[in-house]
């Protein structure tokens, strides 16, 4: 019987983990080892840690964990949850395990689908991003594009004139904008093509150009693209934890679901950078320390 399972090798599970494990509970980190940023060379934007690759950022991270003893770290993919009535959890694993705990981390982060546009693919992570706030101060200045199909356009546009004047926004064939929203965007001398787009140009994941339906290609050097965050998960259907309107779990400060024992952090709460979700992490982290230590001081 572990005290604690973290589900999610990222830095909000791995933050978990190490309060946790910190606070002397045993601590076991499941992750699939398929992180979201995989494609992403550099992190940004967390302090003492910026310009770190993302694979070193996670074998630090790793490294420091197995510094105590109280904390394992396991590859795998948590298939099931069930709450016992012993008020703990048990946990199906793909490979056909059985794990019980009395406390979990909910940090499986999201998956993150990619619009629908031929091999853009191979340029996401290099020279089209999704968060300027992580990749903005490397594209400043440049001409960029915006590659949307959703109204989160309107959001992004505001925040990508920040970095570059010289913006263009694809719809992708998609009508987003109200002859409104168009008025503002013209005022703001942004771009907007509407058609779809057929390809995109370059090499060694550098952005060139977008080839439109009309066969007309416009120069980018770069861009940012609204992505569609995936966090439908098995398990948040399985116990019954609340989520928000938009489907992402909710907890209070502390990463406490409406389920006890069951705490959450980072992406799968809803869109974060690095820096918070490791702050999210440290927070359920203290959360399960500061609740069981309540128990036991009460006898309950």
């Amino acid at each position: 019987m572990f005290d604690v399972v973290v589900i999610g090798g990222g830095p909000a599970g791995m933050s978990a983990a190490l309060v946790a494990g910190r606070g002397r509970k045993q601590v076991l980190l499941i992750d699939e080892e398929k992180p979201r940023n995989a494609v992403t060379h550099e992190t940004h934007a967390f302090l003492t840690r910026d310009g770190a690759k993302p694979e070193e950022f996670r074998a630090k991270g790793r490294r420091d964990l197995l510094h105590y003893p109280t904390i394992s770290i396991k590859k795998g993919k948590i298939l099931s949850i069930a709450k016992t009535k012993e008020e703990s959890f048990e946990l199906i694993a793909e490979s056909g395990e059985t794990i019980n705990t009395r406390n979990i981390v909910l940090a499986t982060g999201v998956k993150e689908p990619l619009p629908d546009v031929k091999g853009i693919e191979n340029y996401y992570g290099n020279s089209i991003f999704s968060c300027p706030f992580c990749d903005g101060w490397e594209m400043r200045y440049k001409p960029l594009v915006l590659i949307s199909e959703s109204i989160q356009a309107l959001h992004m546009i505001k925040l990508l004139k920040n970095w570059t004047d010289d913006l263009m926004v694809a719809t992708n064939g998609k009508s987003i904008f109200d002859a409104e929203q168009k008025k503002i965007l013209e005022r703001n001398n942004v771009r907007f093509i509407e058609e779809r787009i057929i390809k995109l140009n370059g090499s060694h994941g550098e952005l060139e150009g977008i080839v439109f339906e009309s066969g007309k290609e416009i120069k980018r050097s770069g861009g940012f693209c609204t992505t569609i965050l995936d966090h439908n998960f098995s398990f948040i259907k399985q116990l019954g934890v609340e989520v928000g309107e938009t489907g992402f779990v909710k907890t209070d400060i502390m990463g406490r679901t409406n389920i006890k024992g069951l705490y959450a952090a980072g992406e799968i709460t809803g869109p974060s950078q690095l820096i918070v979700s490791a702050s999210q992490g440290h927070m359920a982290g203290t959360g399960i320390i500061v609740d069981t230590c309540e128990i036991a001081f009460q006898g309950i």
